[in-house]
């Protein structure tokens, strides 16, 4: 039992302790929520961990001794399996219809060698590969999406769940994927269904001082390498994914947070996934978190302290759980840069890191920028006599100019190579002549 639980639905922190429940903007909240479960619907804020996820349940409110407490549920405590709508129908009779016409022997509603629940479509693929379809448009507890998730896998087959939500409960709880459609009447041919999210490709992306983030691996300035980055494919449909989920040209996988609850499921090719892994074995929910700083072998541990844990949480509980964002995988996967990046530049006495002076060069290069798009502006006096006027693109592409300006010098002013020099007038001299030369000696 706990006393502290957060409300997803208005996103906000409940104190059963009190008798508003810390929020007299919602006079009746307790009398909505008591005896009136709802999977996803309240957290425990608390810092639970299981198998790398956010609480294996839901909470509940119950009373005891007249007093509300919040009760952890691992699984819904009302039933979870109602009569099939005419949208899972439609989406289950659509699999069936792709992956038979494919040529694939196909199963609907068949029972589990392990419990008593039915799965919705099972496909046997090329090469020995089945696939479990369990289509879930319904709220559903996080703990029965896990315990049908490792049924699935003991029965020899690879769950794909099929969600309509972009907060759907089995979203980076097992390999997943995600349609828009709300309407039976829209399950029609393949360009009704566009896939959302569940499928990434693997993009390696340049850290220098053209891209706008500091290194993932430093935390500063740039190294110059490749950084590993998960982005979703667009342009795939639903057909797609059942055809090559069956083929074997998409496959699971599954990547831990560095330092987080929830890592994440996707489909991707076969070969993006050999090149991700670097013969390292595919990690498993509940294993080792992403490798840190130090490498591939050194493990990033879980943060610790009430409050910390608390927020983490909040955080983790307020984004959606498909946010269609690229995934930085640095920490498993970097191409070292070129040695020339850091070679450094000698200037008299000083020795000047080569990652300073390519930042010194590219804020020149976007100074250069910023003052190209000034110059092209109207007059101050024409705009101030009603001659002229800036249109919001103007607006928006120099103040996009002189932000990226800003950020360059900040990052350039708070170089840890600041800390050893003497004479920082010398100093921004000697890095100033650095940067301008080809050479410097």
């Amino acid at each position: 039992m706990t006393y502290s639980v957060w409300h997803r639905g208005l996103g906000i922190t409940l104190d059963l302790t009190e008798a508003d429940l810390g929020h007299p903007e919602y006079p009746r909240l307790l009398d909505e929520i008591y005896g009136n479960y709802q999977p996803d619907l309240l957290y425990c804020l608390e810092a639970h961990e299981d198998e790398g996820f956010v609480c294996p349940g839901f909470m509940a409110i119950r009373k005891v001794g007249g007093r509300p407490h919040a009760m952890h549920v691992a699984k819904g405590e009302r039933p979870e399996t109602r009569a099939e709508s005419d949208l899972h129908k439609a989406l289950r009779d659509y699999t069936a219809k792709v992956a038979s016409g494919e040529g694939f022997r196909v199963t609907r509603t068949e029972d589990g060698e392990h419990g008593k629940q039915r799965r919705d479509v099972t496909v046997e693929g090329a090469g020995n590969r089945r696939l479990a379809y369990e289509i879930q448009l319904a709220a559903i507890a996080g703990g029965s999406v896990d315990e049908r998730t490792r049924n699935a896998r003991r029965d020899g087959l690879t769950p794909l769940w099929l969600v309509n939500n972009e907060n759907a409960i089995p979203i980076d709880r097992a390999p997943w994927a995600r349609v828009n459609v709300q309407s039976w009447r829209d399950v029609t041919d393949r360009a009704a269904l566009p896939v959302r999210g569940g499928v990434k490709h693997l993009h390696m992306s340049r850290c220098d001082w053209g891209n706008p983030v500091p290194c993932p691996q430093q935390g500063a300035g740039r190294c110059g390498g490749r950084h590993a980055l998960w982005e979703p494919v667009r342009g795939l449909y639903y057909d797609d994914v059942i055809r090559r989920t069956a083929t074997g040209e998409l496959v699971s996988l599954y990547l831990p947070r560095p330092a987080g609850r929830r890592g994440w499921h996707m489909w991707v090719t076969p070969t993006d996934k050999e090149e991700f892994l670097e013969g390292r074995p595919e990690p498993e929910p509940g294993g080792t978190t992403a490798p840190g700083p130090g490498g591939p072998d050194v493990l990033t541990a879980h943060g610790s302290g009430p409050e910390g844990a608390g927020v983490g949480v909040r955080t983790e509980l307020t984004r959606a759980r498909d946010d269609e964002r690229p995934i930085d995988a640095s920490l498993w996967h970097t191409e070292p840069g070129p040695s020339a990046f850091s070679r450094p530049f000698t200037v008299g006495e000083f020795v000047i890191p080569g990652d300073l002076v390519a930042a010194r060069r590219t804020f020149t290069r976007a100074l250069e920028h910023c003052e190209d798009i000034a110059a092209h502006l109207p007059l101050g006096a024409d705009i101030a006599a009603g001659r002229a006027e800036l249109t919001g693109d103007q607006r928006e592409r120099l103040a996009d100019a002189r932000e990226r300006c800003r950020r360059l010098a900040e990052e350039m002013h708070t170089h840890p190579w600041w800390e050893t020099v003497e004479d920082r007038h010398a100093a921004r001299e000697a890095l100033t002549y650095a940067a301008t030369h080809d050479s410097a000696f």
